[in-house]
């Protein structure tokens, strides 16, 4: 609890000792025991109605709720988005259809770029 190790308790323990006397030492320690007693019985008191209020108010069942949403929130969620994904290609496909037939354009992955023309060699042709 206080994370005293064993060299603190013989300090504590030698030092009270000496301030108390070794014939009042026994009852020191019991008074301790039960006021570290009382203590945790109000912390264990405090914890209990702090769930009980935590219950009535509805806490519980509306984290349930919350997790369960969060819970389909992640399942529905991936499907989703692939669905969108794919509907999305099959609009875009025929527009770079029509884009690579032009001639005037490459697409590498999600890239559109215009190719190059050369305009001097159109000249001699002509």
């Amino acid at each position: 609890m206080f994370d005293l190790g064993w060299l603190e308790l013989l300090v504590i323990g030698i030092t009270a000792l000496i301030v108390v006397g070794p014939k009042e030492l026994p009852q020191l320690f019991r008074t301790v025991g039960r006021f570290f007693g009382k203590i945790k019985a109000m912390a264990r008191e405090f914890s209990q109605s702090m769930e009980e209020a935590a219950d009535e108010s509805g806490l519980k069942d509306a984290t349930k709720t919350l997790n369960s949403i969060t819970d389909l929130h992640q399942k529905t969620k991936l499907p989703t988005k692939k669905n969108l994904e794919q509907k999305f290609k099959e609009k875009i496909n025929p527009i770079q259809e029509s884009i690579k037939s032009t001639g005037n354009f490459s697409i590498k992955g999600d890239k559109l770029a215009e190719k190059k023309i050369n305009i001097d060699s159109k000249e001699k042709k002509d």
